[in-house]
């Protein structure tokens, strides 16, 4: 058996490989892609350890063919090469094979090819729908440096588009505002072709209707869910998912001290994002929530309040993937978390 450490660039690569004994038989640079597939199909029984990192699906897809067993790690959770006092390529690569060597790794999760792909579609989404928002913030300041009043709140409706094309302005104040609600429009445009895709591919799948069965998720919302946490069953429990998203809270503990902090923030960021969105819509729609959140606003404050909502949300979450029934919540004077009803799933749309 022979244990890799790759230390994996897009331009090179370091290697070295420790053999049953935990010698070092071979190190070295390896300066193309093609350079290391090729180095690693003539390896026996070989597998191979790097850390994730830019780049990594390039590697994973370039590698899938080698007969290699590819894994992948965390690094900050590798605290030898973090904190060497004299990091360099090979250094990392050694590390590396000693943590394959010796099973000192927190492994880090490979989502399939096609899991990979949708998530691309759906961080675009996301990433767009920001850059919509930021897009209309720049328009609202510059009206508001302009000194144009607005005829409603909404100026993006289409009486308010036609007042504002016919408003006077300076010459390049103008020609600022054509172009950013040019930009604005074009955004939007590319945002109703992807969710239309989205929702071609929510009608299909039956996981996507059980989400949506909770308040303040929709199509959108749970292809992030789905996509984020690729295979359910990687998670033992709804505490597992929690950790995950990184709504859980920090705690310190020494002796007799301990102290709470706030979220982890560990994991998908994007995932704990539309969780969070849900969660301020789920409030409005969830009697239980609701009194939750209260609650919590009352001894807290608002954001940790909502975070907490959006604890409640992704434990339910991973109630309905894994036995597959809708969302229900409990009555609001009914202690502990929303519940998901024990039934049937949701019909197929006609």
């Amino acid at each position: 058996m022979h244990f890799v450490g790759l230390d994996y660039h897009t331009k090179s690569s370091y290697v070295s490989i420790l053999d049953e004994h935990n010698e070092e038989i071979w190190n070295g640079r390896l300066e193309s892609s093609s350079e290391l597939a090729d180095f690693l199909k003539g390896l026996d029984d070989a597998k191979v350890l790097f850390e994730a990192g830019y780049g990594w699906p390039r590697l994973a897809k370039m590698l899938d063919d080698t007969g290699v067993e590819l894994t992948m790690c965390h690094p900050e959770h590798n605290r030898r090469i973090a904190t060497d006092r004299r990091k360099s390529d090979r250094r990392d690569a050694r590390n590396l094979a000693v943590y394959l060597k010796t099973d000192g790794y927190k492994k880090a999760y490979m989502p399939g090819a096609d899991i990979r792909d949708e998530r691309q579609l759906i961080r675009s989404q996301i990433h767009m729908s920001w850059g919509v928002t930021r897009l209309k913030n720049q328009i609202h300041s510059l009206l508001a440096y302009a000194g144009v009043s607005k005829e409603s709140f909404n100026i993006f409706t289409k009486r308010s588009r036609e007042y504002l094309e016919t408003v006077e302005l300076p010459e390049y104040t103008r020609q600022v505002l054509d172009a950013k609600i040019e930009l604005y429009d074009f955004t939007k445009d590319l945002l109703k072709r992807i969710e239309s895709i989205v929702a071609e591919l929510n009608r299909s799948d039956p996981d996507a209707r059980l989400l949506k069965t909770i308040p303040g998720v929709g199509d959108i919302t749970a292809r992030v869910i789905l996509s984020e946490i690729g295979d359910i069953s990687r998670f033992e429990s709804d505490d597992s998912l929690a950790c995950y998203s990184g709504l859980t809270q920090r705690e310190y503990q020494s002796s007799e001290t301990r102290r709470t902090m706030g979220i982890t923030k560990e994991g998908s960021s994007d995932l704990r994002w539309v969780l969070i969105q849900a969660a301020w819509i789920a409030i409005r729609f969830d009697p239980a929530l609701r009194e939750f959140y209260e609650r919590i606003e009352a001894r807290k404050n608002a954001r940790v309040a909502i975070c907490a909502v959006a604890h409640k949300l992704v434990k339910a979450v991973w109630h309905i993937l894994t036995e597959k029934i809708p969302y229900k919540a409990k009555k609001p004077e009914a202690k502990g978390k929303p519940a998901v009803a024990r039934g049937k799933a949701v019909a197929s749309p006609s």
